[in-house]
Formats: C-alpha cells, structure tokens, sequence
C-alpha cells in the first residue's frame, strides 16, 4: 500500500500535469513552473534567487537556469542586490502574461476539492504545518 509521501507525491505530479494542460489549452504562453516562478517574483518584488528556491523548495541551479529563460524572454528584470545576489523583479510582459495564466487557471481546484467534501481552506490549514516542519529539516 502506497504511503502518505507517496500518495501526496502523485497529487502534485497530477495537479502540475493538469495546470499545464490547462494552460496550454487555454493558449496561455507560460508553463505551470514559469507561472509559478513569475507568482512567487510577484509576491515580493526584488527577492533574490535564493529566497525565490526557498519558496519554490528546488535548487537555486534550477532556479537560476529558469530565471535565465525567463528574463531573456522578457518576463522577468534581473537587477543586483547585496554582493553578488541578484534581485528580481516582473516586467510589463511578465505581469501580463502572469495575470493570463491566472484566469486560466481560476479556482478549479478548490471546486474540485469543495466537490469531494472537504473544504479547501481547511486542507491548506493542515498541508502548511507539514511543509514548515519539512522545510525545517
């Protein structure tokens, strides 16, 4: 019998598969992780690469080659914050298509959740703890 882990594992991996096919359906010109990446930017104007993998819980590599792509399309500003970290910001483009992306998308997996009988608030409140304490591991 599959475990939690795993079993929350193939959520994620079914939910990411699905907000791409959402997007990509929808004609949006972002991927779910370049969304995700461009969301996160917009929460907190100027963070730096490092702070963006702390939210995104990958490596800053990865992050720095997303950032590249995604600057070099126009998405994102890549300025210079303290030493050698750099601050990134969304352009015009980047919130555009991010507003996009987000219509897209819309609130369908709340519905979805809501239609199983579990209200999504209350699934947030019991997944956040459990991402705190992993990410303080």
């Amino acid at each position: 019998m599959p475990s939690l882990a795993h079993e929350l594992h193939i959520l994620v991996a079914v939910m990411d598969r699905q907000a791409d096919a959402l997007l990509a359906r929808s004609g949006c010109e972002l991927s779910y992780a370049r969304f995700l990446v461009l969301l996160h930017v917009s929460e907190a104007d100027g963070m730096t690469q490092r702070d963006l993998a702390g939210r995104l819980g990958t490596s800053e590599a990865a992050v720095s080659r997303m950032v590249a792509g995604l600057a070099r399309d126009g998405y994102l500003e890549v300025g210079r914050a303290v030493g050698n970290r750099r601050s990134l910001r969304l352009s015009a483009r980047g919130g555009s298509a991010l507003a996009a992306a987000g219509e897209a998308l819309g609130d369908g997996f709340d519905r979805l959740v809501r239609a199983t009988g579990t209200e999504p608030e209350r699934l947030a409140a019991t997944v956040r703890p459990i991402i705190t304490a992993l990410q303080e591991v």
